[in-house]
C-alpha cells in the first residue's frame, strides 16, 4: 500500500510537470515569472480550504458548506470593517464566525449524527442564504488599505496571499504528522469503533475537524475579499467540488483513515494549472469545469484500486 502510494504521487507530480511542459508549448506568455506567480495566487483559495477539507475527509466526513462559509465570513467581516472594527478586528471576527459555523457542522455529525453529505448540504444552504439576506444580494466595497494588502501585497517576488497558503500547509502537515490529534483524526476515519475502544475521543475529533474546516474557509475568504477588494455573497461558488477534487486527487481517500496534505497542496496546483493554462491559450470557463470533473473522477477511482490492492495484501 505504501508503495502504491508512492508511485500515486510521484504520478500526480509528473502530471504536474507535464502540464506546466504543455502550456509552456502553447503559449510563450505560460512560462513567465508573473504568470507563475498568478497562478500561486490564484490556487492560494483552494489550497487554503484543501487543507480543512483534507482534516475532515481524513475522519471519513465531506464538508460542502466551504463555499458558503466562505462568503458569509467574508461579509460578516467587511460589514465589521465598514463599521469601524479596523483592520485586525474585522479579520479576526471573520475567522471566528467561520470556526462557529464549522462549530454547528461538527455538532450536527459528533453530537445529533446526522450524516455529514446532509449536515454540510443543509448549512451550506443556510449560509448561503443569510449571505444574501445581510446584503440584500449587494456587494461590500471599499475595504482599508492595510486590508488589501494581504491579497495585493508581495514580500519579495513572493505574494502575501501565497505565503500564507504555505504557511497553512505546513502547519497542517505538521499536525498531523506530529501530533496526537492527527493520529487521531487518521484512526477515527480508518476505524471508529476501533479508535473508541483505544480511548480516542471521537466526538471531540469529529468537531474539531469541521471547525477548522470553517475557519480554513474563513481565512480563504480573508484573501479573496483582500485580492478583489470587496466582499460578495456569491463568493465561493462551486470551492467545495474543487476542494474535495484537490484532496482526493492528493491521495486523501474517500473512505477515511488517510490524510495528506503534500497530496493535497499538489491536486490544488494542478487545478490552479490547469484553470491557468486553459485560459491563456483560450479554451472557455466550462471546458475547464469538465475537466475538473474528468479528474476528479478518475482520482477517485484511482482511490477505489488502490483500496482493493491494500485489502489483498
Amino acid at each position: 500500500m505504501r508503495r502504491f502510494e508512492r508511485i500515486q504521487r510521484l504520478g500526480i507530480l509528473a502530471f504536474l510537470i507535464a502540464m506546466w511542459l504543455f502550456f509552456s508549448v502553447m503559449s510563450p506568455y505560460f512560462a513567465t515569472w508573473e504568470n507563475l506567480t498568478n497562478i500561486l495566487v490564484q490556487s492560494a483559495v483552494l489550497i487554503i480550504v484543501g487543507a480543512g477539507m483534507t482534516l475532515v475527509i481524513g475522519t471519513a466526513g465531506i464538508d460542502l458548506s466551504v463555499g458558503s462559509i466562505l462568503a458569509l465570513s467574508s461579509i460578516i467581516m467587511a460589514g465589521a470593517m465598514k463599521a469601524g472594527a479596523g483592520f485586525v478586528l474585522g479579520v479576526s471576527l471573520g475567522i471566528l464566525s467561520g470556526a462557529a459555523m464549522g462549530l454547528v457542522n461538527g455538532l450536527g455529525v459528533a453530537s445529533l449524527g446526522i450524516s455529514p453529505f446532509i449536515v454540510t448540504l443543509g448549512s451550506a444552504g443556510i449560509y448561503r442564504a443569510l449571505s444574501l439576506i445581510f446584503t440584500d444580494a449587494r456587494p461590500i466595497y471599499g475595504l482599508p488599505l492595510e486590508f488589501r494588502f494581504i491579497g495585493t501585497g508581495s514580500i519579495g517576488p513572493f505574494p502575501i496571499s501565497a505565503l500564507i497558503a504555505f504557511a497553512v500547509v505546513l502547519l497542517a502537515a505538521l499536525v498531523i504528522a506530529w501530533t496526537r490529534f492527527g493520529i487521531n483524526v487518521r484512526a477515527v476515519g480508518d476505524n471508529p469503533e476501533g479508535a473508541f475502544r483505544m480511548g480516542v475521543p471521537i466526538r471531540g475529533v469529529l468537531v474539531s475537524v469541521y471547525v477548522i474546516s470553517g475557519a480554513a474557509a474563513a481565512l480563504a475568504g480573508v484573501v479573496v475579499s483582500a485580492r478583489l477588494n470587496t466582499a460578495e455573497a456569491i463568493a465561493g461558488l462551486g470551492m467545495e467540488l474543487e476542494a474535495i477534487a484537490a484532496v482526493v486527487m492528493g491521495g486523501t481517500s474517500f473512505f477515511g483513515g488517510e490524510a495528506s496534505i503534500s497530496g493535497t497542496l499538489l491536486g490544488a496546483l494542478i487545478i490552479g494549472t490547469l484553470a491557468n493554462g486553459l485560459t491563456i491559450i483560450n479554451v472557455p470557463s466550462y471546458y475547464q469545469q469538465l475537466v475538473i470533473g474528468i479528474v476528479f473522477i478518475l482520482a477517485v477511482l484511482a482511490d477505489r484500486i488502490r483500496r482493493r490492492e491494500s485489502n489483498l495484501i
